[in-house]
């Protein structure tokens, strides 16, 4: 059961972060806002929860789309641009990269399951 956990903690990781590269760029902060409130609240959910581990899970599944999208494309684009959603949703990607540390430092303590 562990693994199926921290496999669908990747996965929601994973389509979170994807949301919110989709939505940072609305002329209504709001869809920034919504991605960001989502992906800490999972973030403090998890790490509250019977396994806080599964916070870096969620954290990596997270950290690797803004990876891929960050990479640009062979044209030369980039789905992040240098404006203050792009830095705010970056500034996120290294809260997340501390968030998954402390989680695999234990959380609240080590997993009882």
């Amino acid at each position: 059961m562990s693994v199926l956990r921290h496999l669908l903690s990747v996965l929601t990781g994973a389509v979170t972060g994807l949301a919110a590269v989709a939505v940072h760029r609305e002329i209504f902060p709001g869809g920034l806002l919504l991605a960001l409130a989502t992906t800490f609240g999972v973030v403090w959910w998890l790490l509250r929860s019977p396994w806080p581990r599964a916070a870096a899970s969620f954290a990596l599944g997270w950290l690797v789309v803004l990876g891929v999208v960050l990479t640009g494309r062979p044209e030369g684009d980039y789905a992040i641009a240098a404006d203050l959603p792009g830095y705010a949703l970056l500034a996120a990607g290294l809260v997340l990269v501390v968030a998954g540390l402390v989680a695999v430092a234990g959380g609240r303590g080590a997993e009882s399951r």
